[in-house]
């Protein structure tokens, strides 16, 4: 096994309740041994990534595949993207909601069709033409997100059509984007996100999970996934700024903070990243109190609790 393969996963940012530390951390950690075990046995990162994520979408707590947030219609509508940074492909699928795995459907795009993003029921056409079963999109929905919701638009009354994020009538305390990076032990770099969105959100928002160079980057240096306010995000091109930032810092640690505190200085934006780098480390960045994530390198494995310790 090559001793500089790393995999980093995140499952959302914000203030994470303590009550909530414990079906975080089964989450990402489950996400961490479903990845590492493509990466020690040799596999690509691309694949290691790719079934990370997954495993975050099938696990009910985080906002991804089964547990996504609801628009103010009631209904689901999913975005991801994958990237391999070797060869620079990108799938990307946004506004789904009868696939069960978008970030599966993205992979497909990327390895079956010259596109590179389908939105809504093109890509789930696309999905089913290739092999997809299509899922009643009832079947992602939690109670704990119909509760969310209900409260949500009760409380919204008190503030009008546009919401600001620091005017959120549910007072969330965290953004539950789900996200994997990986170095493999040939070097190559991959980025996988995927998400729910933003809960109540306007039937149609895209937010910045599958927009290339925003909540998803990969190359043959650097692979980010970040969570957070969308909005935000999108306008500071974060993982591409934190991408610039990297050629004059020492760390990768050193430049996504520098370009989270660009963007909080600008926007009084919150997002958290990972991210991995050939040469540079890796690291678990936040602008947020707190940041849901787990890391495993050859020596050790560590996550987001241990922060608190």
């Amino acid at each position: 096994m090559d001793d500089n393969i790393v995999l980093v996963v995140h499952g959302g940012a914000g203030s994470i309740k303590a009550e909530y530390h414990n079906d975080a951390r089964e989450g990402v950690l489950g996400a961490i041994e479903a990845g590492w075990s493509i990466l020690e046995s040799g596999g690509s990162s691309l694949d290691a990534v790719q079934v990370a994520v997954r495993h975050m979408e099938d696990y009910y707590y985080f906002n991804a595949g089964r547990g996504s947030v609801m628009t103010e219609d009631g209904t689901i509508e999913m975005d991801a993207m994958i990237v391999d940074g070797t060869t620079k492909r990108i799938g990307g699928v946004l506004g789904v909601s009868r696939i069960k795995n978008p970030i599966d459907l993205s992979r497909l795009v990327m390895d079956k069709s010259f596109h590179v993003v389908f939105a809504g029921e093109g890509a789930e056409r696309f999905g089913e033409e290739n092999g997809m079963e299509l899922i009643d999109p009832e079947e992602l929905v939690t109670d704990r997100v119909r509760e969310r919701l209900r409260r949500y638009l009760e409380e919204k009354k008190n503030y009008g059509d546009y919401i600001k994020p620091n005017q959120d009538p549910e007072r969330r305390d965290k953004y539950g984007t789900v996200g994997a990076v990986a170095i493999d032990a040939d070097g190559r770099l991959a980025s996988a996100t995927s998400t729910g969105g933003v809960l109540g959100k306007k039937v149609g928002r895209v937010g910045d999970t599958p927009l290339f160079g925003c909540g998803t980057y990969a190359d043959d240096e650097i692979a980010v996934s970040a969570t957070g306010v969308g909005e935000f995000i999108i306008r500071g091109n974060l993982a591409l700024d934190i991408k610039m930032e990297l050629r004059n810092s020492s760390t990768s640690e050193e430049a996504s903070m520098k370009s989270l505190q660009k963007m909080k200085d600008q926007f009084d934006g919150s997002a958290g990243v990972i991210v991995v780098t050939r040469d540079k480390g890796w690291n678990a960045s936040k602008n947020t109190k707190d940041l849901i994530y787990a890391v495993r390198t050859k020596d050790m494995t560590r996550d987001f609790t241990q922060d608190f310790e």
